[in-house]
């Protein structure tokens, strides 16, 4: 189990217990946040440090969506543009809100790489809903399905332009969703047929490239009782069946209440299910699996 999980760390220097849990039970990858990151030459040493405890292979995500999604306080990172802004630019020109996107994804992919990171948690492929929850917002590249492709499309292509490998999310879509799932279960109540329309920016993506999805902790009533993280139907009938995926299925934060309160169950849950990376971001979720595994 441990070699699938990508985990979140304390602060911004390893403990003596990450250290331990890093060199004997290595996970796939770290994720860092606002709380592990000080200046550039500290998230330098804080990622080489884990390389040197778990091989040098170690994955190192972030969410750097740009908006409100911004963990690194510093240019190029802070006062980008929400998805929302780009997609009124896409409005009024396609070609000029493109070439932005794609701009300013590869300059944040140059520096995320120059860090010392693997993965961006980006682009977002939900569609806007006005009627969804305010989780998803203007993270969303609008309400519409060839604008969110589109502008999905440049922001993974300067991602992979940069050498950072793109987490597209959060499948089959969260635009519509009546709730926050990291305190809350949300459900989506619309026909599974609109929900499969709406998830056509994820296969539009898959046939660009993407090789990373991560999917939603989301009841989509029309498709069975189970959150997408831990639903064989939307994960192997879909994802891999259907669109053909195969890439790496990555959880949504297996802290989140969405996922229930208990971390070590919800990773079987949803690796069962399909996910092959998963993702656990709190500390205290991060002892709770390796003690889990002993």
């Amino acid at each position: 189990m441990h070699d699938r999980m990508v985990i979140g760390l304390q602060g911004t220097r390893l403990t003596a217990r990450e250290r331990q849990w890093l060199a004997r039970r290595p996970p796939l990858g770290v994720i860092l946040f606002a709380r592990n990151i000080d200046n550039p030459a500290q998230v330098r040493a804080l990622l080489d440090d884990v390389r040197q405890c778990s091989g040098t292979a170690a994955w190192a995500a972030i969410d750097e969506e740009g908006g409100r999604v911004n963990r690194i306080p510093w240019p190029p990172f802070s006062g980008r543009r929400t998805g929302a802004d780009f997609a009124r630019m896409f409005e009024h020109h396609v070609g000029t809100a493109m070439q932005a996107v794609f701009q300013d994804s590869l300059v944040v992919g140059e520096a995320l790489r120059g860090l010392g990171l693997t993965h961006n948690c980006a682009p977002v492929l939900d569609l806007f809903a006005s009627e969804g929850h305010a989780i998803i917002g203007e993270r969303a590249y609008g309400g519409d399905r060839a604008c969110v492709t589109a502008l999905a499309t440049a922001c993974m292509r300067g991602l992979h332009e940069a050498g950072i490998a793109a987490v597209g999310k959060h499948f089959p879509g969260h635009g519509r969703a009546d709730a926050d799932s990291h305190v809350d279960v949300p459900h989506v109540s619309a026909p599974l047929a609109v929900i499969r329309e709406e998830a056509e920016p994820f296969a539009r993506l898959i046939g660009e490239g993407l090789s990373h999805i991560m999917t939603a902790h989301v009841i989509y009533d029309d498709a069975g009782k189970d959150i997408a993280t831990c639903s064989r139907y939307w994960l192997q009938a879909v994802l891999r069946g259907e669109l053909g995926f195969d890439g790496r299925v990555w959880s949504d934060d297996l802290c989140m209440k969405g996922v229930g309160d208990d971390v070590p169950a919800a990773a079987c849950a949803a690796r069962q299910a399909g996910c092959d990376v998963l993702l656990v971001c709190q500390p205290e979720g991060v002892q709770a699996m390796y003690e889990a595994m002993g």
